[in-house]
């Protein structure tokens, strides 16, 4: 049979208005909205799906969106074929970083009680198999953590269990946890077994999630989905998650999601480049109702000694490292804010979501520093937390101008051109970012 023609055909009539129920079906199954991805990438999902399965039984594409319908296997194929994965290892490093010292101090105040982390969506495993190496780099032995990682795609979750991984999972510039937590097999790397273990995986669609059923956790790492959503998807999920924290919990989101998680009454942990916020502390269960309890956030504990925990070698340092301060005794102790022409006071700003201060102050800086990539890099963060995609590709490009080897920047410029539609720029970025990978090994 041949090829069908986009806009494909429907029993000899143009059938591409028909799309339109099936971006309707995603919408109303797993949230997607369709603009996000751009309407194309579902049209060519569709397309191939029913392509298959008028090859196998089927006829006009009515009859494909009855059987979608009314089998629920067929559903998931097209979801399968909507979902594509864009996930690596320790992908922002800062927040796996910040994660394990919070789940230390979580633990210290709550010995008896392992803490409880949750991956959703997980993809295809290594955000949640991130968590388990984090956890256990920074001394946590396994029974006293628990990590439960869910997705709604069956093909992401075989390949997360399966636990091998090629080169494309392994991004940035410290890539030492591979050496200590895998083995090189069958072309690439099999995680230990006693990470691998640590995490339990399974197929459950976050919108629909009875939350009654889990008992809360105490972080949840729910990064880069949201953008994918419109905005009452958003507070659907939004509520969910609400649900599933527990009181004084931690929500980690990806960088274009900060703004969501201000406007909708988080609070910033305030850990630059984490893009964590705090969980208010409940007056009762289940409050949200549009919008998150509009009350205070209790003061975040002080982390252990720096003699209790030290952080893993992953574990990046910030871009600009702020200047060693010498203590006083604690009479004398001021808070010394960072110089308003810093760097590091614009990622401070930024992780507050504080978006228009960040992005003035590193304005600043990039006057003062014309030439420094990082600052572009940042820029292009912001743009990104703002949802100007055009803007933050300028910036990401700038930083790769001014840093061709630039690893960051490779990896989110080639996210956004994965959005965009542009693959193969995508592969390329991906490409030139894995040599710079190799480089510096």
């Amino acid at each position: 049979m041949s090829a069908l023609p986009t806009p494909f055909t429907d029993g000899g009539h143009d059938a591409s208005s028909g799309v339109g129920r099936f971006i309707d079906l995603l919408h109303r199954t797993i949230g997607l909205d369709a603009e996000s991805i751009g309407a194309n990438s579902v049209s060519r999902a569709v397309h191939e799906r029913y392509h298959a399965w008028r090859s196998e039984q089927g006829d006009t594409l009515d009859d494909y969106y009855r059987a979608v319908m009314q089998d629920p296997a067929r559903m998931q194929e097209l979801i399968e074929a909507v979902v594509v994965p864009e996930t690596w290892f320790f992908r922002d490093p800062e927040a796996f970083a910040a994660l394990a010292r919070l789940a230390r101090v979580r633990l210290h105040e709550r010995p008896a009680k392992p803490v409880r982390v949750l991956s959703a969506p997980c993809s295809t495993g290594e955000e949640a198999y991130s968590i388990a190496m984090a956890l256990i780099e920074a001394g946590m032995p396994a029974d006293r953590f628990t990590i439960d990682a869910i997705d709604v795609s069956e093909r992401a979750l075989a390949v997360a269990r399966r636990a091998h991984y090629g080169r494309n999972a392994f991004r940035g510039r410290m890539l030492d946890f591979r050496e200590r937590h895998f083995r090189a097999a069958d072309g690439g790397w099999q995680l230990d077994a006693a990470v691998a273990q640590s995490v339990r995986f399974t197929q459950a669609n976050l919108l629909q999630l009875d939350t009654h059923a889990f008992e809360r956790f105490d972080f949840i790492l729910c990064r880069n989905v949201l953008i994918y959503f419109d905005r009452d998807t958003q507070c659907a999920v939004l509520r969910v998650l609400d649900g599933l924290l527990a009181d004084g919990g931690t929500l980690f989101v990806g960088p274009a999601e900060t703004g969501l998680l201000m406007r909708e009454g988080m609070s910033s942990a305030n850990i630059p480049l984490a893009f964590a916020f705090n969980r208010p502390e409940r007056a009762s269960a289940n409050v949200f109702s549009g919008a998150w309890p509009n009350v205070p956030v209790a003061t975040s504990p002080k982390p252990p000694p720096k003699s209790a925990f030290v952080l893993p070698a992953w574990a990046s340092a910030p871009l600009v490292q702020p200047a060693p301060q010498v203590r006083k005794p604690v009479a004398q102790q001021r808070v010394q804010p960072e110089p308003a022409d810093s760097l590091a006071h614009a990622h401070t700003l930024a992780d507050a979501g504080q978006l228009d201060a960040a992005a003035h102050a590193a304005r600043a800086y990039v006057s003062a520093h014309p030439s420094n990539a990082d600052a572009y890099y940042l820029l292009g963060i912001i743009a990104d937390a703002r949802g100007d995609r055009q803007e933050s590709r300028g910036h990401y490009r700038r930083a790769l101008y001014l840093d061709p080897a630039h690893r960051e920047a490779l990896t989110h410029l080639a996210a956004l051109l994965t959005l965009d539609g542009d693959e193969s720029g995508a592969r390329l970025l991906i490409a030139r970012a894995e040599r710079v990978t190799g480089s510096t090994r």
